[in-house]
């Protein structure tokens, strides 16, 4: 009985906080934050170059499996994505600097070949005011957020990608 009342707790916790996260505003432009590629190099967000494209964000941590479930889908649609629509896509990594091997280890076992990016002092994850995993942004060639999505079903990758095909398709 004890850890039925946990599960329901904790089932209605993850609720509020999914409706919570979903109800966020978007920030009118893409945040200006540092983070580093897989070598080290340090970038800021709103100077990675998309141009004449719009640019997809998949947001992840290793351990969340929405976030691996959203990556996995958009790697099946990778061409799609490349042939319907004129859209760079990238991933940032919010796991901790110490994990940077567990993540490029991942990254291979599950054949994610989209550029990846480390955040592992959550600079992005504050200025885009991501609290619950996954986060994913569209962003338009002028670096305005036009879609946000938070939390990840199978099936929103259609959405996402009806989405990025109503911003200028091929």
């Amino acid at each position: 009985m004890r850890s039925y009342r946990k599960m329901l707790a904790g089932l209605l916790l993850g609720m509020v906080a999914c409706s919570w996260a979903a109800g966020q505003e978007a920030p009118a432009e893409l945040p200006s934050a540092e983070i580093s590629d897989m070598n080290g190099k340090i970038v800021n967000t709103a100077s990675i170059a998309h141009p004449g494209a719009n640019l997809l964000i998949l947001t992840w941590e290793s351990e969340s499996k929405g976030a691996v479930l959203a990556l996995d889908a958009m790697t099946l649609l990778k061409d799609t994505i490349a042939n319907k629509t004129k859209t760079k896509v990238i991933m940032i990594n919010f796991d901790p600097a110490a994990d940077a091997k567990k993540v490029e280890a991942m990254r291979k076992e599950h054949q994610w070949t989209f550029e990846n990016y480390l955040d592992p002092n959550g600079e992005f994850k504050r200025a885009a005011a991501i609290s619950y995993l996954p986060v994913i942004l569209v962003v338009d060639q002028n670096n305005k957020i036009v879609y946000r999505k938070a939390a990840f079903y199978l099936g929103d990758e259609q959405v996402i990608l009806q989405e990025l095909q109503k911003l200028n398709p091929r």
